[in-house]
């Protein structure tokens, strides 16, 4: 059986609204990320946590808890910014701040990013020219297409980026490019299966056919999930949508049906 790779966006319910709001809300990332250790020492899986520089500055308490674990640490920046609204100075910045922040308190070198709300588009491309100074590997590429994010044709399984073009294959690339896990459907594209919002949304039957395909082709399909994601008490924050509560009561037992019927570990684990 192929072994997929397991992936938790570290932050706070929060953390989608800008920064200088961040202080008025009463953190929960603490308890909803130990419902997710619990479900990974439950079923023996390591996974990657790309984890925001401000969580970990925070709660280093809880980043020493993960490595202990033997789960990776790698990097969801600082700030959690858009990269479509950054510049190249101003994402190289962040990015390093989070580097020597997970670095100083994981006590490892940070080998992978992903970036918040899988910002990259082909009008920031220029984004892998920063992120192959300092990673091994980028998982933020969505190999669909929604209101919100995606390259609807990006390539789908995991591959070495082009010197010249990010969203084209090198034998001996730079940088790996870890897609984020979708299911083709045919005439209609690339369905977005690979957690969040998906997992709680899809039947889970869907989720696992996916899944399934994917290894199929002899691929480790990426999955992913947020704290909040398995958090049914999420306070309502009203400049939220209303997918960000969607399914919330269910989404525990789906994410651990999951769990039960695949292989996962950490994306150190499977690909390095």
């Amino acid at each position: 059986m192929i072994q997929n790779m397991m992936s938790v966006d570290l932050e706070d319910y929060y953390c989608d609204l800008p920064f200088h709001t961040w202080n008025k809300f009463q953190s929960r990332v603490v308890m909803t990320t130990k419902t997710l250790l619990d479900l990974f020492d439950r079923y023996k899986i390591r996974a990657t946590f790309f984890t925001l520089g401000y969580i970990a500055e925070k709660h280093p308490e809880l980043i020493k808890e993960i490595v202990s674990k033997g789960h990776e640490i790698s990097s969801h920046g600082y700030y959690h910014m858009d990269l479509r609204s950054m510049t190249k100075d101003s994402f190289e910045q962040d990015l390093v701040k989070s580097l020597e922040i997970l670095r100083t308190i994981g006590g490892e070198k940070v080998l992978g990013f992903r970036a918040p709300f899988f910002s990259i588009s082909e009008n920031n491309l220029w984004v892998f020219e920063i992120m192959k100074k300092y990673l091994k590997y980028d998982s933020s590429i969505f190999p669909t297409k929604t209101p919100l994010y995606g390259i609807s044709h990006a390539i789908r399984n995991p591959y070495m980026i082009s010197n010249e073009n990010p969203l084209k294959e090198e034998l001996n690339g730079p940088l790996l490019e870890i897609p984020m896990a979708t299911l083709r459907i045919p005439f209609l594209g690339n369905l977005p299966i690979a957690g969040g919002f998906h997992l709680r949304f899809w039947p889970t039957s869907l989720l696992k056919l996916g899944i399934a395909k994917i290894n199929k082709s002899g691929f480790p399909a990426m999955i992913y999930i947020h704290p909040k994601d398995l958090d049914p008490h999420m306070p309502r924050v009203p400049e939220y949508a209303w997918h960000y509560y969607w399914g919330l009561d269910n989404a525990t037992k789906k994410f651990e049906s999951l769990l039960k019927n695949f292989r996962f570990s950490s994306v150190r684990e499977v690909m390095f």
